[in-house]
């Protein structure tokens, strides 16, 4: 038993020693963004990591009427379920928008939305970024 055991062990020290303990996972990735709705602003980051997370630290600028900045990641079809939001801001004020999106399957987060919502919630312009680059969706 003690003889199976050091075998065991052996063996799995030599795949770990090989590569054979886990699947590679891509590099953390920081991405810039940055849109504007008129002269309300958002500007920040998305840091993609290694794993399943990617986490987003922005800050909003609401030039006129409430406006909020909001945050969903996706992979496929798979979302991060309700997104991550800041606090609504009225004229001449800022938000910030902080905190992780997961998603626990392999690949995690491979895209982040970002929204800016005016009054009634209407989308007012908003970024789609990936690893490789964001892309504007409106403004």
């Amino acid at each position: 038993m003690r003889k199976l055991l050091m075998v065991m062990v052996m063996v799995v020290a030599l795949m770990a020693s090989i590569g054979f303990a886990a699947p590679a996972q891509a590099a953390p990735v920081p991405m810039p963004f940055g849109f504007s709705y008129g002269n309300s602003t958002a500007t920040g980051t998305i840091n993609f990591t290694d794993g399943y997370t990617a986490s987003v630290s922005g800050v909003l600028h609401a030039a006129s009427t409430p406006r909020q900045l909001c945050a969903q990641g996706m992979n496929g079809s798979m979302s991060t379920g309700y997104p991550l939001c800041s606090a609504w801001v009225d004229e001449d004020e800022n938000a910030t928008l902080s905190g992780p999106l997961r998603i626990p399957i392999s690949g995690g987060v491979q895209q982040v939305t970002i929204k800016m919502l005016g009054a009634y919630n209407e989308l007012l312009a908003w970024v789609v970024c990936t690893r490789g680059g964001c892309t504007l969706g409106g403004s």
